[in-house]
């Protein structure tokens, strides 16, 4: 067999990765996505031509998909095939090195990019009507950052700080999430430091269209806060419901316990959906430690992540016909969770 027979047979191979990306190319919003980036990508009127802005966002999603550093990025786009179809490059010299793919997150960072392509997920779906607004699930998780002082400045990241959780101590940051109670999606992201307490951002997560606010014991007392939104646009009382703690239900009686937990857990039922997200964030996509510092960055982190979040969460196809958008629901949930967790675990 010659070389060149070989690479075409290698070519066709279809692989779990190659299936993913496929996937992925299917999903994201790309005319809409480069349209509101280019105002800020370089003009080339000066020095080097730069390289086309598709490709540095086709390697910038697979960095975030893959939790790859830059020079990493750079590496798996020669070295991989199926990263290289992706991106659509056919030899080493179209690839940007580590620190062009690093000067292009800065930009996106430093032009406000990744919230504003966050915004653009959320009220596609909106539009939609997969994410509804009827109701709120608001919860948090914690995002490790690195707590060695070998660096410059011989300290740790001055914006992360730590806080306990249980018996652990953890150092990082949070990222706080409003999720749709009907869809699963997330409609809200916000940074903060990891010891900000959950219940603190509860009204910057809201929509102000929800009649109801679902949350872990964590959010107890929430409504009751002086910046608590009590109400909607529409006038209507919203209802928060929020888990309480276990201990308050020992102090009850048998037959109230038993009543308890069947509130509880219908509570919980609901609330259990803020998880899926955070699984596929944590598990399918492997952010669970962040690679920056500063919280500017991990605000950036969080809102592209939640995007891609949110469409592989619900396995969404876009295109754009005319002025709207159109999406097709291909498959369910569960089908989406369990076959996710093969294609980016597969070599």
């Amino acid at each position: 067999m010659t070389m060149s027979a070989l690479s075409d047979e290698l070519a066709q191979v279809r692989t779990k990765k190659k299936e993913f990306l496929a996937q992925i190319e299917r999903i994201v919003p790309w005319k809409e996505w480069l349209t509101l980036i280019q105002p800020c990508y370089y003009k080339g009127e000066r020095g080097n031509k730069p390289y086309p802005l598709e490709t540095m966002l086709r390697l910038y999603l697979l960095q975030n998909l893959y939790d790859l550093s830059d020079e990493a990025t750079a590496a798996e786009a020669i070295d991989s095939r199926a990263f290289s179809d992706f991106c659509g490059v056919d030899s080493s010299n179209q690839v940007p090195n580590g620190d062009t793919i690093g000067r292009f997150r800065n930009l996106l960072v430093k032009n406000g990019l990744q919230e504003k392509l966050f915004a653009q997920v959320v009220t596609a779906l909106t539009e939609q009507g997969l994410i509804l607004k009827k109701g709120t699930i608001v919860d948090s998780t914690i995002i490790s950052a690195p707590s060695s002082t070998k660096n410059k400045e011989k300290k740790r990241d001055p914006d992360a700080h730590q806080v306990k959780k249980g018996n652990t101590w953890h150092f990082g940051y949070k990222a706080h999430v409003g999720v749709d109670k009907d869809s699963g999606l997330v409609h809200t992201v916000e940074a903060t430091p990891a010891n900000v307490h959950d219940v603190t951002q509860t009204s910057s997560l809201l929509t102000g269209e929800e009649d109801v606010v679902y949350g872990d014991s964590g959010y107890l007392g929430a409504g009751n806060r002086e910046d608590a939104i009590v109400r909607n646009k529409s006038g209507r009382k919203i209802k928060y419901k929020i888990n309480r703690r276990p201990s308050q239900l020992k102090k009850l009686s048998k037959s109230g316990q038993y009543a308890a937990k069947k509130v509880e857990h219908a509570k919980s039922s609901v609330r259990a959906k803020v998880e899926h997200v955070f699984g596929v964030v944590k598990k399918q996509l492997q952010f669970r430690k962040t690679r920056y510092r500063g919280l500017e960055k991990q605000r950036a982190k969080f809102n592209i992540m939640f995007a891609l979040a949110n469409l592989s969460h619900w396995r969404i196809c876009f295109w754009l016909t005319g002025p709207a958008w159109r999406l097709e629901v291909v498959r369910s949930r569960e089908e989406m969770r369990r076959e996710a967790y093969g294609f980016l675990s597969d070599g």
